[in-house]
Order: C-alpha cells, then sequence, then structure tokens
C-alpha cells in the first residue's frame, strides 16, 4: 500500500498527463499507441496518396531502431508527403518520448504499449454489465459472456471442420 507503480499507460488526455506528474511524479507515463494509431485515418485519411503515407508512418514507427532514425525518417516523412503544416503530426512530434516505441526500448512494461487490453475488456462485456451491476449479478453474468462465447467458438468450430482450409506451403508438416 502506498507504493506507486513504476509505469502507467493513457490515452492523450492532458487532464489525466498533469493529474499523474503531479499525484506519482516519479511514475513512468506513456501513451497508449493503440489510441494514437487509430487516429490515422481520421486525421491523415483527406489526404493524397493516404495508403502510401500510412504505411511508410506505420513503418517509421514500428521499425525504428534508433532515436536517430526515428528523428531522421520523420523528418524525410514530413518532407516526402508535404506535411509541414499538420498540426497532428506537429504535436505528435513535439510529444514523440510519451508514444514512440523507441523511446522505452531497454525499459521493462511487460510487453504493453496501449490500453488495448482494457478496451476489449470493454467490447467482452459490452451489453452484459454497467454501472449500478452487483457482484451476485457480475458472477451470473460473467458466466452468461462465458456460455455465449463459448457457443460461438463451437459454431465457429462446426463451420471450419465442414470445409477443407488449403495449405499456405507444400510442407509435410502443414498438410
Amino acid at each position: 500500500m502506498g507504493t506507486a507503480p513504476h509505469g502507467i499507460i493513457t490515452d492523450q488526455c492532458r487532464s489525466m498527463f498533469g493529474a499523474i506528474r503531479k499525484v506519482i511524479p516519479n511514475t513512468r507515463h506513456r501513451w497508449c499507441i493503440w489510441h494514437i494509431t487509430k487516429k490515422i485515418p481520421y486525421k491523415l485519411g483527406g489526404y493524397d496518396r493516404f495508403n502510401e503515407l500510412n504505411a511508410k508512418l506505420k513503418h517509421i514507427i514500428w521499425n525504428s531502431q534508433s532515436v536517430e532514425g526515428f528523428e531522421d525518417g520523420w523528418a524525410e516523412f514530413i518532407e516526402e508527403f508535404d506535411l509541414h503544416h499538420n498540426k497532428w503530426l506537429s504535436d505528435l512530434f513535439d510529444d514523440r518520448r510519451m508514444w514512440m516505441p523507441i523511446f522505452f526500448k531497454g525499459q521493462f512494461w511487460a510487453s504493453m504499449r496501449s490500453t488495448q487490453k482494457s478496451e476489449s475488456m470493454h467490447s467482452f462485456f459490452g451489453g452484459y454489465l454497467h454501472c449500478k451491476t452487483s457482484l451476485v449479478q457480475f458472477v451470473h453474468e460473467y458466466d452468461n459472456v462465458l456460455e455465449n462465447k463459448e457457443q460461438k467458438e463451437l459454431e465457429n468450430d462446426a463451420a471450419d471442420s465442414k470445409g477443407l482450409i488449403p495449405c499456405a506451403t507444400s510442407s509435410a508438416i502443414e498438410r
């Protein structure tokens, strides 16, 4: 009790950023990269060559091997697609230490880089639970969720077993 976490992942909420810095100043705070990359089509989708632009941006994000490599790649990306006046990208670059994977290299995060697991829990229980759900109701609804999930898996397995899945290679082990 009373021990602050070593790291925390949130969305880009400025209020949350300020509160974390004030209340647990020694905790390493980073932003959820899933939330950031999810915004790319909304923020950049109107640009010509969006598909090429999107692929290049994701390549820079996920494949940069050093801070210098990321920063050089980012500058080339901005230049190539003439994105000098895009405020969203400019702000992302200014805050790069909050979300870019290369800035977390060598730090232990237990393979976590997003809040997506908690987001998926919301979708997993969506429609079953609400803020006033009692503990007894929770257990009952949890059983319902698992039963429905198991039923869907059985249906998918049955559908899969009726069809022949083609091999991707000529490997005997795959056959």
